[in-house]
């Protein structure tokens, strides 16, 4: 059964027995036709078009004469909604993928990074938070076991990656290193000083 078949029948559910109060209504035909159309799993915007109002006005009719709420009822499977991409999403060119039962996946949807998932099918074991996966050609689509090796922190992934390498550091980023060590030089001193007067 299809998702508008679905979510047709809660809404019937949900309204059986409902009748809305029309005492002091100025239009009862009008919120009565809103209700039927309720009831068949039409959203606020579509009965907005049916009846030439905005989807606000609709919504406020539903307040007010206290109609069964439909928010989130028989919401849409994920394979069912616009967009769904099977669960494989890009982010800062990193492809990730959706894995409700991983202990690690993110907060938002349970999406965890493809090279991880690779490396732990690699290596039979859940990867803990702080190891970093780091691809050995540079080219993060490319999610080859034998292009992945793991690393047990990020400091040693980037002694690693990035040994032998000069930074290129503008003047501006140079003066304000120097003077971030200034100051953090500066507060040490102070609160040197601050524990001897004590």
């Amino acid at each position: 059964m299809e998702h508008r078949q679905r979510r047709r029948l809660a809404c019937q559910k949900a309204f059986e027995g409902f009748s809305p109060n029309l005492t002091g209504c100025r239009n009862p035909s009008e919120v009565l036709l809103v209700a039927s159309l309720a009831a068949e799993g039409y959203f606020s915007g579509e009965i907005a078009e049916k009846i030439g109002k905005t989807p606000k006005a609709v919504q406020k009719i539903f307040r007010r004469y206290n109609f069964p709420r439909l928010h989130n009822r028989e919401p849409p499977r994920l394979e069912e909604r616009t967009g769904w991409k099977g669960g494989l999403k890009l982010a800062k060119g990193y492809q990730y993928l959706r894995c409700p039962q991983h202990p690690h996946g993110t907060k938002h949807g349970s999406y965890v990074a493809v090279h991880r998932l690779v490396m732990e099918q690699t290596l039979g074991r859940y990867l803990l938070p702080t190891e970093v996966v780091d691809h050995i050609d540079g080219n993060i689509q490319n999610n080859h076991p034998n292009n992945l090796r793991v690393f047990a922190s990020n400091a040693e992934h980037l002694r690693v990656t990035l040994a032998g390498r000069c930074p290129k550091w503008s003047e501006d980023g140079k003066r304000r290193i120097a003077e971030a060590v200034k100051q953090r030089h500066q507060r040490r001193r102070d609160d040197a000083a601050l524990a001897n007067r004590g």
